[in-house]
């Protein structure tokens, strides 16, 4: 259906209904050809416009003071006609709706799914899989944090020789998206120069990217970055049921650490490490050489300082704690409280009772 035959079909209904003194035979007959017109997908823009021109002819032809008697009529027909668009866009939504809580519905199941698998590479697998069917990627590069580096440990449809080194991991997206506890998107070309990026496996250069950081309970587990060939938005998901499904892998990975005994302890480490440990720890456990952070009547050294005023400590106060433990150099700490800031007290708490015991 062209505009013209929109117009002049519209416009014949209208006077019809308007001037013809069959007011229901008119308006059956713009009933179905509405019903048309939603078939040749025109748009309630396009209805209006005609509406507006077919009224404005139509008045010329009527007494100036029954004008208003006439627009006000035609708004019935209006209304009748755009009846059915008011009924498609409905289902449309309920549709939108139902499909969305079923997105989320699976994605909580895969989640439930996850932690009761102990296999760190079937693990890796299955959250790849996920990920790549949920934000439609290309691609997918896991990195695992490890003494503060990132470490690729899975990839798919990557070229492996060119992702990037290692030493190079501070400054890829999955890094700031660690570091801002949110997820960061790179479509355009100039983001993409900011950032290292391998090859998907046919030797294209990926257009966009995606990074979401995975955080869980007690630790910040790594990040999981997205490649597109094409430049790409996310639809269909939100940010937020993409993050609480990286928590759940998260989680999952966490579990597996927790359950193989593989978080360390000092006496699991060399002398030297011991020590390098330690002098971390004191840092930020006692607050040894660091400014500490400043209360009303108070200066607290340290976790150890922090712990013992937590109660002092105000929801809109939480954003300047990141900000001094990330001064203290403690950026896993800080990140895993931007992720659940309402559980700072917590997320302190659990870390002060990891890291005393390399210092008390």
């Amino acid at each position: 259906m062209n505009p013209e035959e929109l117009k002049e079909t519209y416009t014949t209904l209208l006077n019809a209904y308007l001037f013809g003194g069959d007011d229901e035979a008119a308006l059956y007959k713009a009933y179905e050809f509405s019903r048309e017109s939603i078939q040749e997908r025109v748009g309630l823009e396009e209805i209006a416009a005609v509406h507006i021109d077919g009224i404005g002819k139509l008045i010329n032809k009527v007494p100036f003071n029954e004008i208003p008697l006439i627009i006000s009529k035609s708004s019935i027909f209006l209304l009748e006609f755009i009846m059915n668009f008011s009924l498609l866009y409905k289902e449309y939504f309920e549709l939108w709706e139902k499909t969305g809580s079923q997105l989320h519905e699976a994605i909580k199941q895969t989640g439930d799914a996850l932690t009761a698998c102990l296999d760190l590479d079937e693990t890796l697998k299955i959250i790849s899989s996920l990920m790549q069917k949920t934000t439609g990627s290309d691609s997918i590069l896991i990195y695992l944090l490890k003494n503060s580096h990132l470490k690729q440990v899975h990839t798919d449809n990557i070229v492996i020789e060119t992702l990037p080194k290692e030493a190079a991991t501070h400054s890829t997206l999955a890094w700031d998206a660690i570091s801002d506890a949110t997820i960061k998107i790179s479509i355009t070309p100039e983001d993409m120069k900011k950032y290292p990026a391998p090859r998907i496996k046919n030797g294209i250069k990926p257009s966009s990217a995606l990074a979401i950081p995975l955080i869980g309970k007690n630790m910040v587990i790594g990040a999981i970055e997205c490649y597109y060939e094409i430049p790409h938005a996310l639809i269909g998901v939100d940010n937020n049921t993409l993050l609480n499904l990286a928590s759940s892998a998260a989680r999952s990975i966490e579990n597996i650490y927790r359950l193989k005994g593989t978080n360390e302890h000092k006496n699991m480490l060399t002398p030297d490490e011991a020590a390098s440990r330690c002098k971390v720890a004191r840092r930020i456990i006692l607050g040894e050489g660091v400014e500490g952070y400043h209360l009303p009547n108070k200066i607290c050294k340290g976790l150890k300082g922090l712990i013992e005023h937590l109660d002092s400590i105000k929801d809109e106060d939480v954003r300047w704690v990141v900000r001094w433990i990330e001064y203290l150099g403690d950026t896993e700490l800080a990140v895993q409280i931007k992720a659940h800031p309402e559980e700072f007290k917590e997320i302190i708490s659990n870390r002060y009772e990891q890291l005393k015991k390399f210092v008390l």
